[in-house]
């Protein structure tokens, strides 16, 4: 019933840059970037920011009803 996502052709690998070092010790050095869903009157919306590890500033958020990589793209 159920297809793995490389049997449907979405599937997307990226190196671990980051490696779990979070940890910036100069602006725009290090950037990381989240979805987060939140539950409204009107149903589920979603934040999408980028944050800068080095002082924990958001560098841009976009705020929307769809999850999408249009959400991304524009944050």
């Amino acid at each position: 019933m159920y297809k793995k996502l490389e049997e449907i052709g979405t599937y997307h690998r990226y190196p671990n840059v980051l490696n779990r070092d979070f940890v910036a010790t100069k602006p725009n050095q290090k950037w990381v970037t989240d979805v987060t869903c939140i539950r409204t009157l009107q149903g589920w919306a979603y934040l999408s920011t980028i944050k800068d590890l080095y002082d924990g500033f958001i560098v841009a958020h976009v705020f929307d009803q769809t999850n999408s990589i249009a959400l991304v793209t524009q944050t």
